[in-house]
């Protein structure tokens, strides 16, 4: 780990009133900001490399707080579908992954990431067709190796896929509804067992690895499952990272399973807590943005999967009135294409806009640095340029179309850079990416690899339930009228 010391560099910082742009000199050592002054230190430590910061500028490094990795090997192989039909399609080229494969797949997203400008990831892990020690293994050391910091959540969930969405008899008229079922789920104490054991061999490895737990949605989870992991949630003090009321079929769902909102049931669960991430929160009922402030949970926002699959659109400017924290997501390169946070955080700055109301540049980098590091319970870890935090930071060059001239450096950032302008990236003080290495052996070899498995395996096979598309496009178009024609329907 080389000492570092950047003279004249702009620094983005995150002040009272917004963010500022500062030459500073900002030096780190061990892993940390050893100091962010206005004027350069006198000593030069022998072992220090001094770097003119002149044409550069840091940032923290992005946050992106809802991915998954076993996706990544699976971009562009859904089409233009909602959620329901979108999984249905996307399940079969993920299924039955060796753990090498999964590996590859995790070090694509990874190297995406770290080329766009992001040092923190949630992983929802989703192995398929079932969790296992192995697959999650394959996961963790993919992180690992990256060299970015992570929060792995596991997912877990206990129902089959029949018994996840708001069907009737009508849905199924003309289909062997017996042949469309799937195989039963492992065991919901099973999957806890797995999880456990997979905390225990690498929580807090180097530092950079969390494992927390992560419910797939209410929907497909017994009440059972959810408590034992807002239990493990709180046992081991991790995240509780969970889809919720992505559509209006799980919104329907809800109320005929329990016969009121999705959020007011996990509330009656235990399982709405500070630690608690609440994953698009698209369908929300009136009420239920009070509810998460009040408990003190957050929301993650994804706003271009949310586009992309036509799932609606996040009540972002509700939820920040209520006082919810709110953090930003790619989501899964199979449902959004891209892993791109800088994309992200410029659709979460201008997607809400309306009426002369706009959410603005400082919440949306915010929710993507600082905030996103504060929900993921690495708040005093990373997410902020100031002395004593991890030396997590994004640098970019300021001769770049992005940032000439150079009029506003944060709304430059937020509205113009794609991450071309990217110059390298450090995770606690290791850098995990620089453009000199963009067309090096490493990343070359991952992509021929990466080729050679979409090859063997092939990427669109047919539907492993021939007919269950129907039944679900049925169940979709029902919804969706009866949504359309209730008095006091939310807009989304």
């Amino acid at each position: 780990m080389t000492a570092r010391r950047y003279d004249n560099i702009l620094c983005l910082t995150e002040t009272a009133s917004g963010w500022t742009a500062k030459r500073q000199s900002l030096r780190i050592r061990d892993g940390r900001i050893a100091g962010c002054t206005s004027s350069p230190p006198t000593d030069l430590q022998p072992d220090e490399l001094r770097i003119d910061g002149t044409q550069l500028m840091a940032m923290p490094g992005l946050v992106n707080a809802h991915t998954h990795s076993p996706d990544n090997l699976s971009r562009g192989c859904a089409g233009d579908l909602p959620l329901e039909l979108w999984s249905l399609a996307s399940s079969a080229p993920r299924t039955g992954r060796s753990p090498r494969d999964i590996h590859v797949s995790t070090m694509l997203g990874a190297l995406e990431m770290a080329s766009t400008g992001t040092t923190c990831v949630v992983d929802h892990v989703r192995i398929s067709p079932d969790i296992s020690a192995e697959g999650l293994d394959a996961v963790a050391q993919a992180w690992l190796d990256s060299g970015l910091r992570v929060v792995i959540a596991p997912v877990v969930s206990d129902l089959a896929p029949l018994d996840t969405m708001p069907f009737v008899d009508a849905d199924f008229t003309g289909l062997d509804r017996a042949a469309l079922t799937s195989a039963p789920p492992l065991p919901w104490h099973d999957q806890m067992e797995i999880v456990a054991a997979f905390h225990d061999r690498w929580h807090g490895a180097e530092g950079r690895i969390t494992v927390g737990i992560g419910p797939s949605g209410p929907q497909r989870c017994s009440d059972i499952l959810l408590r034992a992991a807002a239990t493990f949630s709180a046992d081991h003090n991790v995240p509780f990272h969970c889809h919720v009321l992505e559509t209006s079929a799980q919104r329907q769902m809800g109320w005929e399973r329990y016969g009121k909102g999705m959020l007011a049931h996990l509330d009656d669960l235990g399982c709405l807590t500070a630690r608690t991430h609440l994953v698009h929160s698209i369908w929300l009922e009136p009420g239920d943005a009070e509810l998460i402030a009040a408990r003190g949970a957050a929301v993650i926002h994804n706003p271009v999967s949310n586009a992309r699959l036509g799932s609606g659109t996040c009540p972002l400017p509700a939820l920040l009135d209520a006082g919810v924290r709110v953090a930003l997501g790619t989501d899964s390169a199979c449902c959004n294409d891209s892993n791109n946070m800088l994309e992200t955080m410029k659709w979460a700055a201008l997607r809400h806009n309306k009426h002369g109301r706009f959410t603005g540049i400082d919440r949306a980098l915010s929710a993507a640095t600082s905030k996103g590091a504060e929900i993921l319970g690495l708040g005093g870890v990373c997410g902020r340029i100031a002395p004593g935090m991890a030396a997590d930071i994004a640098v970019f060059s300021l001769n770049a179309p992005a940032f000439v001239p150079l009029n506003n450096a944060p709304r430059q950032l937020v509205l113009a850079e794609s991450g071309a302008a990217l110059d390298h990236v450090l995770v606690a003080g290791r850098v995990v990416w620089s453009s000199g290495d963009h067309g090096a052996d490493a990343p070359r070899a991952l992509w021929a690899e990466a080729r050679e498995i979409a090859t063997a395996y092939g990427q669109t096979p047919a539907a492993a339930k021939p007919g269950l598309d129907l039944a679900i496009s049925r169940m979709l178009t029902r919804v969706t009228e009866n949504s359309a024609n209730k008095e006091g329907t939310p807009c989304h």
